[in-house]
């Protein structure tokens, strides 16, 4: 992904100095409601609760991975979203983030793994890596002079991996040292919906929610991403956008490697810089 990153970067700093040959808005309309190219790149500080179960012959308790080994929260990670208007009425939305925790604690009770077993009063590690890309394909049904309201189909696209290590309890008696992980790559298709309001040419207030509900696949549960915030236009192609970001997901996994569930929760503030052409 960082070469999603670089071409990001290059692609602001491009619009940045691209005045001259970008089309002019009207005066009292804000660019977000006519712009052909949108492009946010900025810092996601989310609150993260993440929850695993890893079923081994027989379900097991649900893992609260943030708060048995104090996983970071507010941590700062580099963010992207953009949107593509390619016809009058039609447009294409992408969003994407990732983290990376690793956390720490001895345990106060047993941690049930699959069928393994890492044991009460032990030292144990975990490390959770997640990417989230979100793609969305919309349709304008309602627009104004200061207004646009529409919905579309989507897809999120979720790769997890979670590993634990630390000393376990052995069939044959006695303990030994040892690392379970688990992986998964989880697309959920959604519906959505987005509204935007502009009090001002500089100013623009915007929100969108998407939402699955359904069992597709290996995977069953739901599914709600939602952002809300406002955004100034400091100058003609360039301004500045401070959002509420919220990912919930509840999500039943069976397959081949993982029996269990994932719930994982990431809100928190996104500030971006933004470009218009």
């Amino acid at each position: 992904m960082k070469a999603l990153t670089h071409l990001a970067v290059v692609t602001l700093t491009a619009a940045l100095f691209s005045g001259p040959v970008v089309a002019q808005v009207e005066e009292d309309r804000h660019p977000f409601l006519d712009d052909k190219f949108n492009l946010g790149l900025g810092i996601f500080f989310p609150k993260k609760n993440v929850s695993l179960r890893v079923d081994g012959n027989v379900p097991e308790d649900e893992i609260d991975i943030d708060e048995r080994f104090d996983l970071s929260n507010y941590e700062a990670t580099p963010s992207l979203h953009f949107r593509w208007r390619f016809g009058e009425k039609w447009s294409f939305w992408g969003q994407y983030w990732s983290t990376d925790d690793t956390g720490k604690a001895v345990l106060d009770e047993d941690l049930e793994w699959e069928d393994v077993i890492f044991k009460e009063g032990t030292f144990a590690k975990v490390g959770i890596e997640q990417t989230i890309a979100r793609m969305f394909f919309g349709r304008t049904f309602h627009t104004g002079p200061r207004h646009e309201f529409g919905a579309g189909v989507g897809l999120h696209w979720m790769e997890i991996d979670a590993s634990v290590e630390g000393e376990i309890i052995l069939e044959e008696g006695g303990t030994g040292f040892h690392t379970a992980s688990v992986n998964s790559d989880i697309p959920l298709p959604n519906i959505g919906a987005w509204y935007m309001y502009s009090w001002s040419p500089k100013w623009l207030f915007q929100a969108r929610l998407d939402w699955l509900d359904a069992s597709i696949g290996d995977y069953s549960g739901s599914l709600w991403n939602g952002q809300v915030g406002v955004h100034w236009q400091t100058f003609e192609t360039l301004g500045v956008g401070l959002y509420l970001n919220h990912f919930k997901l509840d999500v039943d996994v069976d397959k081949s490697g993982w029996h269990g569930k994932v719930e994982d929760t990431n809100i928190g503030p996104f500030l971006a810089l933004t470009a218009t052409w």
